[in-house]
């Protein structure tokens, strides 16, 4: 009973005497929210380091890509570069125009990469060179900011040849 007399007696909002607990007793929430919310905050930060790099890796991706379909699309139709025969350059020059690109915008965004050029050759052409559309594809890694969090981009680009076409 006496218990409940200091109870009564006790003014609202004051805190229990020390050794007592209240459902009511804030106190070290805000150590709580504290340990709860900081690696939440983290995560995200982290995450949003990870989208960037992401973005920024695919965007010098897609430029070194299209700078070395550029390169193919010009000297795939040139006599002297090899169209049809089988001392074509055209595939070596765009592979090293992509991977020049890349490491220059990239630098160390682009992880790994692998070029590849492919070509479709059109018999119906009228032209010198029977190849119509040429493509140049990059894969590459980009860097991760969690371990084991692996990231990769699949870019491509391509066009046809710049070459004349003759009229029957």
């Amino acid at each position: 009973m006496a218990d409940a007399v200091d109870r009564e007696t006790e003014p609202r909002g004051a805190h229990p005497p020390r050794g007592r607990f209240s459902l009511r007793d804030d106190r070290g929430m805000t150590a709580v929210e504290f340990v709860i919310l900081t690696p939440l905050l983290f995560l995200l930060l982290m995450l949003t380091v990870q989208f960037a790099l992401y973005l920024f890796a695919k965007q010098a991706a897609t430029a070194a890509v299209q700078n070395g379909a550029r390169t193919a699309r010009e000297e795939a139709a040139a006599p002297d570069k090899g169209c049809d025969s089988q001392t074509a350059t055209w595939p070596q020059d765009a592979v090293k125009a992509v991977t020049d690109r890349a490491q220059d915008l990239g630098g160390q965004l682009v992880l790994k990469p692998v070029v590849k050029t492919a070509f479709t050759v059109d018999p119906q052409l009228n032209a010198d060179c029977k190849i119509a559309l040429v493509t140049v594809s990059l894969h590459a890694d980009v860097p991760a900011v969690f371990p084991g969090f692996g990231l990769s981009i699949d870019v491509h680009a391509g066009g046809p040849l710049e070459q004349p076409v003759r009229h029957p």
